[in-house]
């Protein structure tokens, strides 16, 4: 069995290379159908933020929209304005009745004329302006009709494979154009923004998603929260960010970044397309006969004088059909309103990020009613709400009316269950009362205690020692924590060696810290070699190093978790030393045993069981499970960064140890390119004891992908003889479906909940808000840290093992009390949660690529390249080959290193 992770689909089936791709569908097997709804645990009654859509039409036109001549993506959004304003005679009548992408699909509730050609004028420029016409040729696609949705929703099993794309992308479309128009913000009632530094800004947002569920169309209406550029001077902007990421390459923060200028007069909007680390008065370009600085051409063309003429640098804001570069001083450029930012937040911003967006359930109620009001699907004033919105918002929401659309604006009311706790078995005692997705481990030992053959402290003195860690000497803190790790069941067969580095230099001297890292890597090698040669030539696999930082730095983390992992193959612990001085005992006691409950794991120790009521569905054949995942390069990545894919599986009957098959990959692609030889390690790794997340649109691709590779896994391992039966879940984390404790109307109070106002930890929803045919369900397996819970969904894609919905359901459950590095129930089930895990481990082994900094080499690609990006890009992913090398050190490959 393989339960899958974040909402990325798992694997093909059955297709050859001859096959059309139509042919290839027909042929993919069906996700089974649900089994009957589960009974296991306690009824409740709960809410979620889905809202009932009723079509009264019977019909919507779909339209294909072409534009002559071709404008630019940006451009087309200001000509479908135009379009809308047009008053065309065989066109405005319509108006009223259309919804439309901005780009290319336009629905209309009234069949429009064919053919239909509306030409708009565009007006450029500066006064006196200069007019551009387009043509826009709209063209009948199909006629979506809404009896076919209806028959899907009721369950016809006629209709199961009816494509209820169109139609949704139409829903979406109509309910979404009010608010599209009106484009006002949710806030968080009192604080509608929040300053997340100099440079950027939060606003919180509504979602919208129409859902096709079980006998209904609903309307997912949930939160989100979206960090966004400052207006304000570019250059002052770059400055900031160097200063707050230590020198990085401010590209990383530009990307599609619209800036305005009025150096020549009028306002001009531009986008950035790369930044030039040059200042105006050294970057020179040919104008006319003259090679020109940037600064000598501005004042001899414009009279206009820079400040920063040899500080701050330049952006070329030159469009791809752009013959040559045009460069501008960022200090003549403003950030344009409402940009949204597409890189990486810094840790302060992330943190003030969270501090925004996570709200109490009855606080999100609010606000999603709220948001109900301003996308016009419900009446302005509603008895009780909190009233955030803006005063001068008008709710008259004509487009429901003209696609005869109705939205019913009360949550939709769900019974629902909470599971029962499983037991959880400890060396020296059993938990039978785990209640609330947690557990005291107080007294509690390790079922087996690993055995710590050789160990090293390393003491990295980087930074100033702080007042509060004056007290503290390394020998007491090795002391403290080897007692800790020993009452928990680890043996230690030695003393600690004591390791120090030089002092390192700072990051203002060493920009990405490689002088330091060197430093680091020097004294970690000779300790290695030492280590080597006392064991005669034979490396102790079960040593591991606990590194003593000073304080957080992007760039040593990463770089020890590198070298150790790839190059050394010995674990590492890191502690962050003013965490071991800023607390109280207790507070001490427990960080220390969550430092050993990750140690015991590494060295292939055994912290925890399910009881063997609990764990008896997994066991009742040989079972193997797996989790799969892929993370793919951030937007300030650079160009050509492969993304890394993640295979992790157990290895016996405990379903506790899961280590992991990595790999690089084409980047930005989902399906995991080499799956079948990574089941097979995995297969291996199993050896005589013998999914991953996605977004729904993906569930064929898993199909037809991933689960061909598994079944040849299979067939390599197996040949002609039976295979294990296979079971494939994905699970899907990135969705907006909050649960809410059942509120009566008439006296206002809620339902059962937990202390946080959550619904409680076991929580499942199997009807309701699930889908029409498949196999699925949401589960809350955890309880609340901070804010409002979001459970996982699952959806069983594949089943040769014929389970039972109590058999997924409360096995999922169980078995999210087996994640090892904690004493609490986690959100999603561990070896999905193992999977991304590995895959973020992966990305610290190309940190320099996923993060955007400055490489070793020149990245960029040779000079009057046909493509310089693609060809940038390819330089870059052979870069990246060569610095993951053969991979993670043998002596880990057989651990969960990456815990």
């Amino acid at each position: 069995m393989s339960p899958a992770q974040v909402e990325r689909p798992s694997d093909g089936l059955l297709a050859t290379d001859s096959e059309s791709s139509e042919d290839v569908t027909s042929l993919l097997p069906t996700p089974p159908s649900r089994p009957g709804a589960g009974k296991a645990g306690l009824s409740v009654k709960v809410q979620a933020n889905f809202f009932r859509v009723n079509i009264q039409g019977k019909c919507i036109y779909e339209y294909t929209v072409s534009i002559s001549p071709e404008p630019s993506p940006s451009r087309r959004v200001e000509l479908f304005k135009l379009l809308e304003r047009s008053r065309a005679q065989e066109w405005r009548e319509f108006v009223p009745f259309i919804a439309h992408d901005r780009h290319a699909k336009l629905y209309s509730v009234r069949e429009l004329p064919q053919p239909l050609v509306v030409e708009v004028i565009e007006e450029v420029g500066p006064p006196p302006h200069r007019e551009h016409t387009f043509t826009f040729n709209i063209k009948k696609n199909s006629e979506l009709n809404i009896e076919d949705l209806s028959n899907f929703l009721k369950g016809d099993l006629e209709y199961r494979n009816y494509n209820t794309s169109p139609v949704i992308a139409a829903c979406n479309l109509i309910l979404q154009k009010f608010a599209s128009s009106t484009a006002t913000r949710v806030g968080g009632g009192d604080e509608p923004q929040r300053s997340l530094s100099d440079r950027l800004q939060a606003w919180g947002g509504v979602f919208v998603s129409v859902r096709p569920v079980r006998n209904q169309l609903m309307v997912n209406v949930g939160l989100c929260v979206s960090a966004f550029h400052k207006s304000r001077n570019l250059g002052e902007a770059i400055s900031i960010f160097r200063r707050a990421s230590h020198g990085a390459d401010p590209t990383r923060f530009l990307q599609k970044l619209k800036v305005t200028s009025q150096y020549r007069g009028y306002v001009t909007t531009m986008r950035v397309q790369e930044v030039v680390d040059k200042p105006p008065a050294t970057l020179r370009f040919q104008w006319g006969n003259e090679n020109v600085s940037v600064v000598d051409y501005l004042k001899q063309r414009y009279n206009t004088t820079l400040r920063h003429a040899t500080d701050w640098p330049v952006i070329n804001v030159a469009g791809k059909k752009s013959p040559h570069p045009v460069y501008v001083p960022v200090e003549l450029c403003w950030i344009a309103d409402d940009q949204l930012y597409r890189g990486k937040l810094e840790d302060n911003e992330a943190r003030e990020m969270i501090k925004f967006a996570c709200r109490k359930p009855d606080d999100n109620r609010v606000l999603i009613d709220e948001g109900l009001r301003l996308l016009g699907f419900s009446k302005p004033n509603v008895t009780g709400a909190k009233q955030s919105m803006p005063t001068n918002v008008k709710i008259n929401n004509a487009a429901l009316g003209n696609f005869d659309v109705t939205v019913d604006p009360c949550m939709v009311n769900i019974l629902a269950r909470v599971l029962p706790c499983p037991k959880l078995q400890y060396g020296n005692r059993r938990l039978d009362n785990v209640k609330d997705g947690g557990w005291n481990t107080l007294g509690c030992k390790f079922v087996r205690g690993a055995v710590v053959e050789s160990w090293c402290v390393l003491n990295v003195k980087d930074g100033p020692v702080q007042p509060s860690t004056n007290d503290l000497t390394l020998e007491s803190l090795c002391k403290d924590f080897e007692k800790k790790c020993k009452d928990c069941g680890i043996v230690f067969e030695g003393a600690p060696m004591i390791l120090k580095t030089e002092a390192l230099p700072d990051i203002q001297r060493d920009a990405y810290r490689r002088q330091a890292l060197a430093e680091i890597h020097r004294v970690i090698k000779n300790w290695c070699d030492a280590n080597f040669k006392r064991s005669n030539g034979n490396r102790a696999k079960s040593s591991f190093i606990l590194v003593l930082l000073r304080r957080r730095d992007n760039f040593i983390y990463p770089g020890i978790k590198r070298m150790c992992d790839l190059e050394f193959g010995v674990h590492t612990l890191h502690v962050l030393i003013p965490k071991l001085c800023s607390t109280t005992p207790s507070k001490l006691d427990q960080y220390y045993a969550n430092v050993a409950l990750k140690l015991n794991i590494k060295l292939g120790g055994v912290n925890h069981l399910l009881g063997e009521g609990d764990v008896r569905w997994l066991k009742q054949k040989k079972t193997m499970v797996v989790g799969m995942d892929v993370t793919h390069p951030s937007p300030g990545s650079h160009v050509g960064t492969p993304s890394i894919a993640a295979v992790v599986a157990s290895v016996d009957d405990s379903f506790v140890h899961f280590p992991a098959s990595l790999r690089c990959q084409i980047s930005k692609q989902e399906m995991i390119g080499d799956l079948r030889a990574m089941f097979n390690e995995r297969l291996h790794a199993y050896g005589g004891r013998p999914g991953d997340g996605v977004s729904e649109t993906q569930y064929d691709a898993v199909l037809r992908d991933e689960l061909q590779s598994i079944k040849g896994a299979f067939a390599d391992k197996y040949g002609n003889s039976p295979h294990p039966p296979l079971t494939l879940v994905v699970c899907g984390k990135r969705h907006h479906v909050r649960l809410f404790p059942a509120q009566d109307q008439t006296s206002n109070k809620t339902g059962v909940k937990d202390r946080s106002g959550n619904t409680l930890p076991g929580t499942v929803v199997d009807n309701t808000i699930t889908s029409v045919f498949y196999f699925d369900f949401y589960l809350q397996a955890h309880a609340a840290i901070q804010g409002h819970v979001r459970g996982t969904h699952y959806i069983v894609l594949y089943d040769e093992n014929n389970l039972g919905s109590d058999e997924v359901q409360q096995g999922t459950y169980n078995a999210s009390y087996l994640y090892a590095r904690a004493s609490k129930s986690v959100s999603l089930v561990p070896p999905a949660y193992y999977a991304d895990l590995a895959c973020e481990r992966g990305r610290y082994y190309l940190h320099n690529f996923f993060d955007g900094n400055e490489l070793d080499e020149d990245r960029r690609g040779s000079a009057g390249s046909a493509d310089p990006k693609e060809d940038d890009g390819r330089l870059v992913f052979n870069k990246a080959l060569k610095a993951w090398g053969e991979g993670v050190h043998g002596n880990l490959k057989d651990s969960m290193f990456y815990i």
